[in-house]
């Protein structure tokens, strides 16, 4: 039986480029590096990044799905709180904050290698 979910991984092509992304730009709490490794404090999950080669990974479609993909969603409390901050960290979304039909706010910004990263707003 499997106890949890313990870490996700993300692959990156420059690993001081990511790092400096996911500490400075969204926050997260550096747990420890190397030169192909890093993990970040972020909640009960670690977030990892590994250093992997350059992809030819398309832009971002909203709506766009294909099995054997995944997706890191985060959850905020203000999501235009959180997108101005962002904004001004000189983090890119590929869609800004827009009111989705299940009634809460969406809002996809992207890593340093493209890789779509999805913010919804908690519900009140």
């Amino acid at each position: 039986m499997l106890l949890r979910l313990q870490s996700v991984i993300v692959y990156c092509s420059d690993m001081k480029r990511s790092i400096a992304f996911y500490r400075d730009q969204l926050g997260f709490p550096l747990k420890r590096e190397s030169p192909e490794w890093a993990e970040f404090h972020c909640g009960p999950v670690t977030l990892a990044l590994h250093l992997g080669q350059p992809s030819q990974a398309k832009p971002w479609v909203h709506a766009e799905t294909a099995a054997g993909q995944a997706q890191l969603s985060f959850e905020v409390r203000d999501m235009e709180a959180f997108f101005k901050e962002k904004q001004e960290k000189g983090v890119e979304f590929a869609l800004p904050p827009t009111k989705q039909e299940f009634g809460t706010s969406l809002a996809v910004l992207l890593d340093p290698d493209g890789l779509p990263i999805a913010v919804t707003e908690a519900f009140r």
